[in-house]
């Protein structure tokens, strides 16, 4: 088992913190496995899941595929263009969903039917603005750029998996990054570790702040903020995320792992993941918790106690101002 929780701010992309367990004491490094010395955050890439969704819904809205008001029907498990196959974690019949209730609920097969509206070139190109598919501004000795594969190299059932978090991969610090992104009101700050360098003189020479990038209106922005505000009021987690005061937005994620000695997924074995940012009306951090095969409860509520102490702390130790207002209820069907 591993696990890792990392902070950013929102505005800036500085990473406030980015603890790894097993981690390595630099006083005495050889003490740790040679394969333990590095940080697995920023080298190994795991499949996202879910967490995905959140993206998909964020390129459909701003590339004007579809709209808050778009509902598609999806049940629990459907087969799709070219046979590919798509099935939901839960089984339910044909659902009305809003792209609300997609996020909300997780369904693969509601959010495969919204990327059903989206070129696939669309979508890749939005990713890569994203920060997917290549290393982060850190260059973290050893990071990974993740995987993400040319779009002509998607077969039907890739065309959808991508969508929500299958057939990719991606680092701690690159998921991270993109959340930022919808955070930070749709431009992207590249993500940093040193603020700033004291030589031996005394003289400090400040690293200078990054110029962002847009990659989403921020609009767009604004309404996946509002529907991942909706996961954390209406999901099934609501009660051990909430944090009195806040506005909180999350969303989780359940990927495969894949073994590499097969190069099949392993079976029951999760990489999962709990992302989200608060004060979700006024983003100021952004924190994720991720456990690589979790034991007991192998999905992401396994993530939600961890995370919810986590970003508490986080608030209470930057002294962030509490909401003023509650998070508006959008609808889970049409």
């Amino acid at each position: 088992l591993r696990g890792a929780i990392t902070v950013v701010e929102a505005k800036t992309g500085k990473v406030r913190a980015l603890a790894e367990y097993p981690t390595v004491d630099p006083n005495d490094p050889t003490a740790s496995p040679a394969a333990e010395r590095g940080s697995w955050a920023f080298s190994d890439p795991n499949e996202p899941g879910s967490t995905f969704k959140a993206l998909t819904a964020a390129i459909g809205l701003d590339s004007g595929s579809f709209t808050t008001d778009t509902t598609v029907t999806a049940s629990s498990t459907e087969t799709l263009k070219g046979g590919a196959r798509v099935s939901d974690s839960f089984v339910h019949g044909p659902n009305d969903y809003t792209l609300t209730g997609v996020l909300i609920d997780s369904s693969n097969v509601g959010i495969s039917k919204f990327a059903e509206m989206i070129p696939a070139q669309t979508r890749y190109d939005y990713l890569q603005k994203f920060g997917i598919g290549s290393p982060t501004a850190i260059d973290f000795p050893g990071e990974s750029g993740g995987i993400l594969h040319p779009v002509e190299d998607w077969g039907d059932q890739t065309f959808y998996n991508t969508s929500f978090g299958q057939g990719l991969a991606v680092t701690i610090p690159q998921l991270v990054g993109a959340y930022q992104t919808i955070a930070n009101g749709g431009v992207r700050i590249p993500l940093s570790l040193v603020e700033s360098c004291t030589a031996a003189d005394g003289t400090v020479t400040d690293v200078p702040s990054e110029q962002g990038q847009r990659v989403v209106s921020a609009d767009t922005a604004q309404k996946v903020s509002q529907m991942l505000e909706n996961v954390a009021t209406q999901g099934t987690l609501a009660s051990q995320v909430a944090i009195p005061g806040y506005r909180v937005a999350i969303k989780t994620g359940t990927g495969e792992k894949t073994d590499p000695n097969t190069g099949a997924y392993k079976p029951d074995a999760y990489f999962t993941t709990m992302i989200g940012f608060a004060p979700a009306d006024d983003p100021q951090y952004i924190v994720a918790v991720n456990l690589d095969e979790p034991r007991t409860v192998k999905s992401s509520a396994a993530n939600a106690p961890a995370f919810q102490k986590a970003l508490t702390q986080v608030l209470k130790n930057y002294r962030v101002i509490p909401s003023g207002s509650t998070s508006p209820q959008l609808p889970k069907f049409g």
